[in-house]
């Protein structure tokens, strides 16, 4: 009896040396917005301000003063107390005192909506090592024990001071090692461990020869040794004129993987006579292009000088094919232009206020009509030639260019106008001949136009960009 008396008194002993607690440290924790961002209310409906009690080994603590329900986070505890508390207590979960935190002793006013810090030093000096693993489902093994991870990839350990190693290993990673350090300093240390994923040598041949292969959706020039994580991936094969073609592959080795592709079916396209038969691959497109045109030319050919407006355009245009090679073209555009001395363009322009030229704003719709002729290898480049007409809707945007001098010969007439003689907007239409060809998705042309309306001949090139093609089906 006696021998399991003194054993009993000492399991006492230790367990009351186990909870004896000492204050480590108490700070204010200004970066902690908590207590303002989920407030709670004390008994006299102030805000409530936020203490975080820090320990280590000690999962029993019970804090009297403390408003609403207490949260446990790893190491710590989060204790909403009244606005105005001068003493933090706490005990364990059979009400025996433990202690208390006084902070007028650290010169603290605990504040509503405030947080602050108190670090609690246990008996044994216990510390924690919180680890969090990528991927979550990690095993961890610290101090050659293997140690519990939650689904989402965290753990945490508590050990005296000083320093641990740890592993870490995931089926199709490869293993981390090392080590963890705990100091007297710091309560908790926390450690991210990300594992790389174990790689493997894959061989893609791909036919045809030129074909594009895509891994997850990255594309690659060089297919031969990739090196590719180990579980599934995703591979598309693309190539002119054949049928796409995607599959999943799981890597757990070295591989080679051989993917052919089906040829297309393409349309056929009676030329005169059937001389020859080719495929049009692009049966209808969108583009996309800016052009700079010299408006009021008299001839082609003539040298660029302070007698030619200038009009600088923006343009999507749509192109359907029919009737094989045949095709319709139709967009709208909107652009600049800049007059000058050119007397069609000029009275427009002219703002005789301020004695000056102004730019001009314009909208302009084409409709032509025409043929493209496919060319090169698997025919993916492309001649169109169009004609039809178009229809433009000018006016004048106020933006100062020229002053006019009124001694100027060529606007004689129109500086002596009267003020409402002179429109600020007029419609111009006419006809319109374009000249296009398509080296992929590049794009350059020239567009030849004579108003019907007074504006003259117009002369211009385009560069723009083929945005959308499809094929036609049979």
């Amino acid at each position: 009896m006696r021998r399991i008396f003194l054993f009993l008194m000492l399991c006492f002993c230790l367990a009351s040396y186990a909870q004896q607690l000492t204050v480590k440290s108490v700070a204010p924790r200004p970066q902690d917005a908590r207590a303002r961002t989920n407030p709670r209310d004390d008994a006299k409906g102030n805000k409530c301000a936020i203490v975080r009690v820090g320990v280590v080994g000690v999962d029993n603590l019970v804090f009297p003063d403390a408003v609403g329900d207490v949260e446990r986070v790893m190491s710590e505890y989060v204790v909403y107390v009244p606005n105005g508390l001068k003493k933090l207590k706490y005990k364990d979960n059979a009400g025996n005192d433990l202690g208390s935190v006084g902070f007028d002793d650290y010169g603290i006013e605990v504040n509503s909506l405030e947080s602050y810090d108190v670090i609690l030093e246990s008996g044994n000096h216990l510390r924690t090592a919180i680890f969090t693993s990528l991927p979550p489902d990690a095993q961890l093994k610290f101090d050659g024990q293997l140690i519990k991870v939650s689904k989402d990839g965290t753990a945490m350990v508590n050990k005296p001071v000083g320093e641990y190693s740890y592993q870490v290993e995931a089926d199709g990673y490869n293993r981390a090692n090392g080590t963890v350090c705990l100091t007297e300093d710091e309560i908790s240390t926390t450690t991210v461990v990300a594992l790389q994923g174990r790689k493997h040598k894959v061989n893609i041949e791909a036919s045809p020869e030129e074909a594009t292969v895509f891994v997850d959706n990255v594309p690659y020039d060089d297919v031969v040794n990739l090196e590719l994580t180990e579980g599934k991936h995703t591979i598309r094969v693309t190539a002119p004129l054949y049928d796409d073609k995607e599959m999943t592959i799981v890597v757990k080795d070295d591989m080679t993987e051989r993917i052919s592709l089906k040829k297309a079916d393409q349309e056929v396209v009676k030329h005169k006579e059937e001389r020859s038969r080719t495929s049009i691959n692009v049966r209808n497109a969108v583009y996309s292009a800016f052009s700079v045109s010299m408006m009021g030319v008299p001839e082609i050919g003539k040298i660029i000088d302070k007698e030619n407006a200038f009009d600088f355009a923006f343009e999507s245009s749509w192109v359907c094919h029919f009737a094989g090679i045949m095709g319709l073209r139709m967009g709208a555009g909107i652009g600049l232009i800049k007059s000058n001395k050119n007397e069609k363009y000029v009275e427009l322009a002219y703002n005789s206020e301020i004695d000056s030229l102004e730019w001009l704003l314009h909208v302009d719709i084409p409709l032509q009509i025409g043929f493209s002729l496919p060319f090169g290898k698997y025919n993916q480049h492309m001649f169109n030639l169009f004609g039809g007409g178009y229809g433009s809707f000018i006016t004048r945007i106020g933006i100062k260019d020229e002053v006019i001098e009124p001694d100027d010969e060529v606007l004689k007439n129109i500086i002596t106008k009267e003020k409402d003689e002179i429109e600020d907007h007029t419609i111009d239409y006419g006809i319109r001949v374009s000249a296009k060809i398509d080296i992929g998705h590049f794009v350059l042309g020239a567009d030849l136009s004579q108003s019907l309306n007074g504006m003259g001949f117009s002369a211009g090139v385009n560069l723009g960009w083929k945005i959308y093609t499809k094929k036609k089906n049979k």
